[in-house]
């Protein structure tokens, strides 16, 4: 029976299909924390033992070489996202196409973050409901092949009437995971600076990898496949 779009509905379907991917959000863990771990060891990279951190940073503290290998591991990190995602859809047969849809999503990514950052900027509460209203789109564009345009609109009316569901889901996620990765980053850099910027590494991995699960659990449970079988057949 397909769970409703309520904050326990939404963590179920989480944490169902986190079990059904494990394997793919074990590699990206790997994948993407492993890289990270290389650059805390290297010196490429500055440690955030007992923080979450997303994305890449370059400032003037930077050297040519720290910088390049922030943007390479960015670029790395979008890609097995992207990758992430189509495996998500696939466990709940819901990709339709194993025909690429990167650059779209690329797309969409910048359009959708950057119209959040100015909401945020501006008045906080406006990029938090954009945030949330588009938190479905990245199921739309890959699983359904819409538009970007298309997918960000097609979120924002199916998440209607589950804004505080998925708000509350995500805030109690981003908490979670922030104690989370204090109490073992924090534990291990006991043990030295180093060892814990490797662990939280990987920690923070794993913790994109559920958020990005996170996405295609509301699209799983707010999506209305009558009405797309309808308009396939029209």
């Amino acid at each position: 029976m397909r769970n409703a779009a309520t904050f326990s509905g939404i963590f179920q379907e989480l944490v169902s299909l986190i079990g059904d991917a494990r394997r793919d959000v074990a590699v990206y863990t790997l994948v993407v924390g492993g890289l990270t771990a290389i650059g805390v060891v290297l010196g490429l990279t500055e440690t955030s033992s007992g923080t979450i951190s997303y994305g890449f940073s370059v400032d003037a503290n930077d050297t040519p070489a720290s910088a390049l290998f922030e943007l390479v591991a960015a670029v790395v990190s979008i890609v097995a996202t992207y990758v992430l995602l189509t495996r998500y859809l696939a466990a709940r047969g819901q990709l339709q196409s194993e025909e690429g849809r990167f650059w779209p999503y690329l797309g969409m990514a910048i359009v959708s973050m950057i119209a959040a950052f100015i909401g945020l900027i501006f008045l906080i509460i406006p990029g938090v409901i954009l945030l949330v209203r588009w938190s479905a789109a990245s199921g739309y564009l890959i699983g359904a092949r819409r538009g970007v345009f298309e997918s960000l609109s097609a979120s924002w009316h199916a998440t209607k009437g589950n804004g505080w569901a998925i708000f509350f889901v995500s805030l109690v996620l981003l908490f979670g995971f922030g104690v989370i990765v204090v109490l073992v980053s924090g534990v291990f850099t006991l043990a030295g600076e180093t060892v814990g910027g490797i662990i939280s590494s990987f920690v923070e991995a794993a913790v994109s990898g559920v958020y990005a699960g996170l996405g295609i659990a509301i699209y799983s449970l707010v999506h209305d496949e009558a009405g797309e079988l309808d308009e396939v057949f029209a």
